[in-house]
């Protein structure tokens, strides 16, 4: 009995240094996790910029932070860089809004201070670090996290104690920028051959846990003081008090020696794009960031939507009333009835967007058309079409595609639309310039066009022409496929109506390349004999479709429908040989 005792007493004994037992890990998924103590304390510091659409998203995930240790604190620095309206529309919002915290129920902090800072050189970067390191030894914190105000945090509810639970000295939880653009709150210095590999298996969490990282970590920094190696470096560092010296905080981790982690297990969050060009470029940042909110509505789970991000509701920050249409009469948006979170999510987007559409309702070949339809409208199907891809006619998915189309450049006629419009499907992503490229293109007056592919397929790509640019951003397109969005003219509307298209029907993005002459089938063509509108192609494109043929949450609308004249269906993960009008190679993915 006395021998199981001990036996007993020597495995808890061995179990209790385990779990305490401070490690560093390079790689792998052992993480120690410390315990909190009732005299723990934590600082929130939050660097404030001259960008107040960025604030309504902060402040709410502020709002939702939970405290873990026996006080938290959360200090703000305020940048006055501009000398703006909106320098001081970002202070009234943010002092408003601290007013309404400390009579709130839901503030968990023990108080809440604004500071007023320059930011214009590296010795004013090294004094706010001498300050904040100067305020956590006054407030005697156990854990610091410093971060950026243009950071989204996912989950924040959750996000201090499981920092705290990774008890590392130095770390950041990884946040990353929007698809394929590899901005994270970490860098490597060997970025060549497998240092990148290495960041990118880290970044596309491929493999999962704290890092040691060899370079160093921006934007978000958290802090653990209960390491003695942290707290010389950081807080009794007296070399700090020297104004000569500069310092940033990854730079005197790598003079101390401190092992620096990114951890990335959990998803915490999101943080825009940066790359040099925009680096002071306002109008980028600002639209990086818009294009972070929106890109984040398409990251759910298999690539399904996600709600928007929340705004704080305990001050009054209102959307901008000052919506666009680029110069255009009207944006249209075809949706099915049925595609509910389509419509859910596109809404949310213009929203965010400040863009003013409609949405029209599509014409669902699923449930819609029939032979009585068709008879009403007195289809004729073009002579000897077969779809080249599939050897097939077409399919009434792809005729109710048509007449939504065809309905639009009808309602353009009617409403005389001298302007243009825009026509969008539902399944549209945004690139992150995508305003400041149309605008751009739209407000040439000299520019005379029919129809301007906003994104499309690039059927030959041998045939274009992209060495020859037209204002910037425009080439002349050759054959191309989608409908996915374009511009069209009043004058192009009226031309794609004047062939009368619904008596020699054919799927509408074969129809819109043989009405700008580039389509590659001589006796398609030879029906149609006014085929001069003048097109023009974004390249790169500056929308995209959300989801291509084969990855997750793909469904193609048009594709799983009804043969003409047959009663099977067309089931598309059926097809071997045969390729979907929708695939997309992965180097024509990369043209886009």
């Amino acid at each position: 009995m006395t021998n199981q005792l001990i036996s007993i007493l020597l495995f808890l004994s061995f179990l209790f240094l385990s779990i305490h037992a401070k490690k560093y890990h390079i790689f792998g998924n052992d993480e120690s996790v410390g315990s909190l103590t009732s005299d723990e304390r934590l600082l929130v510091d939050v660097d404030i910029y001259n960008r107040p659409y960025a604030l309504p998203y902060l402040l709410r995930q502020l709002e939702q932070l939970v405290c873990p240790c026996s006080q938290c604190y959360l200090d703000f620095h305020l940048y006055h860089v501009f000398n703006t309206t909106v320098e001081n529309e970002t202070s009234r919002l943010l002092n408003a809004w601290v007013s309404a915290m400390q009579t709130s129920s839901q503030s968990v902090f023990a108080s809440i201070t604004v500071q007023e800072w320059t930011a214009k050189s590296k010795t004013d970067q090294t004094n706010r670090l001498r300050d904040v390191m100067k305020r956590a030894s006054e407030l005697d914190v156990t854990y610091l996290a410093m971060f950026d105000s243009m950071i989204v945090l996912l989950e924040p509810g959750k996000l201090l104690s499981t920092l705290i639970s990774k008890d590392k000295p130095l770390m950041t939880p990884l946040l990353r920028s929007t698809k394929d653009m590899y901005t994270s709150t970490f860098y490597l210095n060997d970025r060549q051959s497998t240092g990148y590999d290495n960041y990118k298996q880290i970044y596309e969490r491929k493999n999962l846990g704290c890092f040691l990282v060899d370079g160093g970590i921006k934007d978000f920094y958290f802090f653990n003081f209960k390491y003695p190696q942290i707290r010389n470096v950081f807080l009794n560092n007296q070399s700090l008090d020297q104004p000569e010296q500069q310092y940033a905080i990854d730079v005197l981790a790598r003079q101390n020696s401190i092992p620096t982690y990114v951890c990335n297990r959990e998803v915490y969050g999101y943080i825009p794009a940066q790359f040099l060009e925009a680096m002071y470029d306002e109008a980028a940042i600002h639209d990086l960031y818009i294009h972070m909110l929106i890109e984040h509505q398409l990251n759910g789970p298999s690539q399904t939507y996600l709600p928007p991000i929340e705004r704080t509701s305990l001050i009054d920050i209102p959307l901008s009333t000052a919506k666009t249409k680029f110069g255009l009469d009207e944006i249209y948006v075809i949706n099915l009835v049925r595609r509910a979170d389509r419509r859910a999510r596109l809404q949310a987007t213009f929203d965010i967007l400040n863009i003013s559409a409609r949405f029209f309702d599509a014409i669902d070949g699923k449930h819609t058309v029939d032979q009585t339809y068709l008879e009403r409208l007195n289809i004729r199907l073009l002579p000897n079409y077969e779809d080249p891809y599939n050897r097939r006619p077409m399919n009434y998915g792809e005729l109710g595609c048509f007449f939504s189309h065809y309905f639009i450049w009808e309602d353009m006629v009617k409403n005389d639309y001298k302007n243009g419009a825009l026509i969008l499907e539902d399944d549209v992503r945004f690139d992150a310039f995508f305003k400041y490229k149309l605008e751009k293109i739209l407000s040439n007056q000299s520019l005379d066009w029919d129809i301007i592919y906003l994104g499309r397929k690039i059927m030959r790509s041998d045939e274009e022409a992209y060495e020859n640019t037209i204002e910037t951003f425009l080439i002349e397109p050759s054959y191309s496929h989608w409908t996915v969005g374009y511009a069209l003219s009043l004058r192009g509307a009226r031309m794609l109506l004047d062939e009368k298209p619904l008596q020699k029907i054919l799927p509408v993005d074969e129809y819109l390349p043989i009405m700008y002459d580039h389509h590659p089938n001589h006796s398609w063509k030879s029906h149609f004999h006014h085929r001069n509108l003048k097109a023009y192609a974004f390249h790169p494109a500056i929308i995209t479709p959300t989801h291509y043929f084969g990855e997750p949450n793909y469904i193609s609308d048009t594709e799983n429908t009804t043969v003409l004249g047959k009663e099977e269906k067309i089931d598309v993960s059926q097809r071997s040989k045969l390729v979907s009008v929708d695939v997309i190679t992965k180097n024509e993915k990369d043209e886009l």
